[in-house]
């Protein structure tokens, strides 16, 4: 009987145990596989959750600062966050907490299970994307290349875009790749101006190919997709050389008229200055 007693109150005390633990939200486990990943300076937090009917909270804070939080990141059924407007200082060293909570209960839990992601350091960990461009024919024998700075995630204080050039400054330089078209042998040019002059041979077409390159901290951006010159003659029909034809004849008609015109003034004037009494008789 006292046996049957026990086995109560332990079933009793179990279930009480457990309905507080989900009430409380400690039934919930923290999330695993966070993953930074940032494309000139875009970056995002992605995480794989361990339950359903879970939602989640990021909290962001860098070494020189406290947690901070954006409200479409907090207690919402997400499994990522874009956290590009909190990462605006390129040199600083980041860390992103995610908080798990049970979706059916809205109270604060003191300390709910979280994960902790690894450091993110802008400026060193973000990718760098391909380079824009388009090519020019300066004369027969050289190629205006200009390359268009790509944007980034980061804000000026009036809230418009920084380029690369911007955040990386001197360390940000260009290697175009050129080759003769129909040929595999290539040569490289490295500048850090987005117009760069390229000496090529006459009448043979080239394509180029830019890719991003940083000295410092090192990296290289993909190489961008290739671009051709077309430096055939263009070609005409037959009007066109017949309208050509007939513009000269005209012009020459011209000409001989009008020497026709002031020849024979010419021969008037003289004349009348040989034969000065016929002029008057007449």
């Amino acid at each position: 009987m006292e046996s049957r007693a026990s086995s109560v109150i332990s079933l009793g005390f179990a279930i009480i145990c457990l309905r507080c633990g989900f009430t409380s939200g400690t039934s919930q486990q923290p999330v695993t596989n966070l993953t930074w990943t940032s494309f000139n300076f875009h970056t995002v937090l992605q995480w794989e959750g361990t339950l359903k009917n879970t939602v989640y909270t990021v909290k962001l804070r860098s070494r020189n600062s406290d947690w901070d939080r954006k409200s479409e990141c907090t207690r919402q059924k997400i499994t990522s966050c874009d956290l590009t407007s909190l990462i605006q200082n390129v040199t600083e060293t980041y860390f992103a907490e995610v908080e798990t909570y049970s979706e059916e209960f809205t109270e604060e839990i003191n300390e709910p299970p979280a994960a902790t992601s690894s450091p993110f350091q802008p400026l060193k960990d973000t990718d760098i994307g391909e380079a824009s461009f388009k090519i020019f024919k300066k004369s027969k024998d050289e190629v205006k290349v200009l390359i268009e700075d790509p944007l980034t995630g980061i804000k000026f204080p009036n809230m418009t875009s920084k380029a690369l050039r911007d955040i990386y400054g001197t360390n940000l330089k260009y290697k175009v790749f050129y080759w003769k078209d129909g040929t595999s042998g290539q040569k490289t040019q490295t500048n850090n101006n987005q117009t760069i002059l390229i000496k090529i041979d006459k009448g043979i077409n080239y394509c180029f190919s830019v890719q991003i390159h940083i000295t410092s901290p090192f990296k290289n951006g993909p190489k961008s997709q290739s671009r051709c010159t077309d430096l055939k003659t263009p070609e005409y029909g037959l009007g066109f050389y017949a309208l050509i034809a007939v513009g000269a004849l005209l012009v020459i008609s011209i000409i001989i008229g009008v020497t026709v015109c002031l020849c024979r003034r010419k021969a008037v004037h003289n004349s009348a200055e040989t034969n000065p009494l016929k002029t008057m008789s007449t």
